[in-house]
C-alpha cells in the first residue's frame, strides 16, 4: 500500500460512530485480531506511525491546533519552542516534504507537554493541541529515541487495553508521554463537547489532570521505569525514595502484541494498536492506520 493511500483522519473527519463500523444491539464491533509489525520498516508502505526524534538547534516557531468549544472547528495558534527542545516528527513523509526535513502534520507523532503550551490554553479550546511543523535540517539535530519515548505514534496511552479496542470505548482515561519529557494524565470528558470531531485525542481537556517532569528513564528490555518527584494522580506508581526528585517510579512494559481492528475514526479500513502495561494496568496506543 502506498503512503498516499494511508488515511489519517484529522479534525475534519467524522468519528467512528458515524463511520463504517458494524453494530450489534447498538454497540460498535471492531473485530480485533493479532497482527505482525516489522519494527525495521514499519510505516514505509503500510501506514505505520514511525517517529524520527530531533533536538532544536535554535528557538523555533511551530503551529498548535486545538478544537473550539463552540463548534469543534480547528483553532490554530503559534508557539515558540526554546533551543534544545526535543520533538518528534514523521519518519515517512515523502508525499509532503523532502526526506531530510523534520515534518509532522501534528497527528500521530509525539506531542509536546502542557508545560510548554499552557499559555495558549483558555476556556475556548479543548483537545491535546496537535503540534505541526516543517523544519529544514539546519534547524534540527537528529537524536536517538529517548528511553521514555514510545516507538510509534503520539505517545498517548489509553486505558482498557484490548477490551476498550473491542468495544470502541471512547470513555477512557489517557496518559500522555511528551517528546520533551513530561508524563501527563487526562480524564476523559466527552459529554462536555458532544459535537466534537476528530481522532480519539480530541476527547480531552487541554490541561492535564496531573503532570510530572520525568527526571530519569531506565530501559531494560521491553520495560522502562520512569522516575519523577511526586505521585502522579491517575496511575499506579510506586514510592521508592523519601527525598529528592526521583521519589516515585512508574513501570511501563511494551507487550509487543499489536492488534488490527476496524475504527473509522482513524481510517476507512484498518487501525493498529499496541498493548502496554502501565503500573500493572492494561493500556493501548495507536501505531498505524490505513486502507487494507
Amino acid at each position: 500500500m502506498a503512503i498516499s493511500k494511508t488515511t489519517i483522519i484529522l479534525a475534519i473527519a467524522a468519528l467512528s460512530v458515524f463511520g463504517t463500523n458494524q453494530y450489534v444491539h447498538g454497540k460498535a464491533l471492531s473485530h480485533p485480531h493479532r497482527t505482525v509489525v516489522n519494527p525495521d520498516n514499519y510505516g514505509n508502505n503500510d501506514g505505520g506511525f514511525a517517529t524520527n526524534w530531533y533536538r532544536l538547534r535554535h528557538a523555533t516557531n511551530v503551529t498548535v491546533t486545538y478544537s473550539s468549544t463552540a463548534n469543534s472547528n480547528a483553532v490554530r495558534k503559534h508557539l515558540e519552542l526554546p533551543k534544545g527542545t526535543i520533538i518528534g516528527a514523521q519518519r515517512y513523509h515523502q508525499q509532503v516534504a523532502p526526506k531530510n526535513v523534520a515534518y509532522t502534520s501534528g497527528y500521530m507523532t509525539p506531542n509536546l507537554s502542557y508545560h510548554l503550551k499552557s499559555h495558549l490554553v483558555n476556556s475556548k479550546v479543548y483537545g491535546f493541541g496537535a503540534v505541526s511543523f516543517k523544519l529544514p535540517a539546519k534547524k534540527v539535530q537528529q537524536i536517538v529515541r529517548p528511553a521514555y519515548g514510545l516507538p510509534y505514534g503520539s505517545g498517548t496511552l489509553y486505558s482498557g487495553g484490548v477490551g476498550a479496542i473491542k468495544s470502541l470505548n471512547r470513555n477512557v482515561d489517557a496518559i500522555k508521554i511528551s517528546s520533551d519529557g513530561y508524563i501527563e494524565t487526562y480524564r476523559n470528558e466527552p459529554k462536555k463537547y458532544p459535537s466534537f470531531l476528530g481522532t480519539l485525542e480530541s476527547h480531552y481537556q487541554s490541561k492535564p489532570n496531573d503532570s510530572q517532569r520525568i527526571v530519569l528513564s531506565e530501559k531494560t528490555g521491553d520495560t522502562v521505569h520512569l522516575y519523577y518527584a511526586h505521585h502522579l494522580a491517575g496511575v499506579n506508581d510506586k514510592r521508592v525514595h523519601h527525598s529528592g526528585d526521583k521519589q516515585y517510579r512508574l513501570t511501563i512494559t511494551n507487550r509487543h502484541t499489536p492488534y488490527q481492528y476496524n475504527d473509522s475514526a482513524y481510517s476507512s479500513g484498518k487501525t493498529i494498536a499496541s498493548i502496554y502495561s502501565v503500573g500493572g494496568s492494561n493500556y493501548f496506543t495507536i501505531i498505524g492506520s490505513g486502507r487494507e
